[in-house]
């Protein structure tokens, strides 16, 4: 039973995780300055508390991040 609590908990906490990153178009590194489409697969390798979200280009451009050259955001 503890297993199967354990389990529920894992995915309601990546769920959760996931349609953060979805609900903004735009994720960013703050360790490496670059921001990506929410679906780059560079942000699913992101350590979660490296995570910046913004909702438009221009905004993580303000903010001094620079495009992933994988997506190409």
């Amino acid at each position: 039973m503890k297993k199967f609590i354990a389990a529920i908990v894992a995915g309601v906490m990546l769920t959760a995780t996931f349609a953060t990153v979805l609900a903004s178009s735009y994720v960013g590194n703050a360790n490496s300055r670059k921001f990506h489409y929410a679906d780059c697969s560079s942000v699913s390798k992101m350590n979660s508390a490296n995570r910046v979200n913004f909702n438009t280009r221009d905004e993580a451009i303000n903010a001094g991040y620079v495009p992933c050259k994988r997506c190409k955001p």
